[in-house]
């Protein structure tokens, strides 16, 4: 695949957060671009094998890509006068950081974009799509879409979790910005909570409780598709009973695509081709019906 000249961009939320992150624009028109969400810790910069991948194949076919940082890039970062990162961001300013994306986005002459997020990533731009109902978001791609909570509780166990989130509720009581007890990891206790708590706003994958209502996902009336590795490690069950608990409930989603790359992990490294190779033939078929 050839390789693809990538610009250095930066967009400005609402709330005067710079994000930093990278640009790939095809030759000629430019009608839609797809816009990566990273995931928990991550940056614009990660999974350099990805992006190359990506980038050259979405723009061989018409397609910008676009990747930025969120607010919860690394561990810790400085959002305006406060910490922000993975270990201190609210989740619901992550609604901010994909609408800044966007605004890039058509700012640089697209008219329509797809939503793609990676772990955390998916949690946000299913977030975001439920939330804000944007009309110029054509489709969503839940890469990897684990629940925290699901996965937490297969390393650590309910009962142990349970204790855990009883302790920064506690700690959240007085201080949410309170960091919880390091052996939890290096979290605020509001973000502790915001992870590992069954029904916050960031729980929008609850395949693990049977009575979830799934409150964001039916909401969605996009094309949405699903893509899970078929050995990731944070998986508390087989990758198509995940896939199909997703179509269960994706009740009023135009359509939906359940999808597992064999093999690949949590990461999907080293499998990076296969992966662009998914993601752009589901993309052409959003804005190209006869490619289905």
């Amino acid at each position: 695949m050839r390789a693809v000249a990538v610009s250095l961009v930066r967009a400005r939320t609402r709330d005067g957060i710079w994000l930093d992150g990278v640009m790939a624009e095809p030759r000629g028109r430019r009608s839609a671009a797809l816009i990566w969400v990273h995931g928990l810790g991550s940056v614009f910069s990660s999974g350099q094998p990805l992006i190359r991948a990506l980038s050259a194949r979405l723009t061989k076919a018409g397609i910008g890509y676009l990747k930025l940082n969120t607010r919860g890039h690394d561990l810790v970062a400085r959002g305006g006068r406060r910490l922000v990162g993975s270990a201190f961001e609210r989740f619901g300013e992550s609604v901010a950081d994909v609408r800044a994306a966007i605004a890039l986005a058509r700012r640089a002459g697209y008219r329509r974009v797809v939503l793609a997020g990676h772990s955390t990533g998916a949690n946000k731009v299913l977030h975001y799509a439920a939330r804000v109902r944007d009309r110029r978001v054509s489709g969503l791609v839940l890469l990897g879409p684990v629940s925290d909570i699901a996965g937490e509780m297969k390393r650590i166990g309910p009962r142990e979790l349970r204790r855990r989130v009883a302790v920064a509720e506690r700690i959240a009581r007085r201080d949410p910005d309170a960091l919880v007890p390091l052996a939890f990891g290096f979290r605020s206790a509001r973000r502790y909570l915001s992870l590992y708590r069954p029904g916050e706003a960031e729980d929008v994958f609850p395949y693990y409780r049977a009575s979830a209502r799934w409150t964001a996902l039916r909401r969605i009336r996009l094309p949405i598709a699903a893509i899970v590795g078929g050995r990731d490690e944070y998986l508390d069950r087989r990758p198509a009973e995940l896939l199909a608990a997703f179509e269960r409930n994706a009740i009023r989603a135009r359509s939906f695509t359940g999808i597992v790359v064999p093999g690949a992990r949590h990461g999907f490294q080293h499998h990076e081709e296969m992966l662009a190779r998914v993601i752009v033939r589901w993309v052409q078929t959003v804005y190209h019906p006869r490619h289905r």
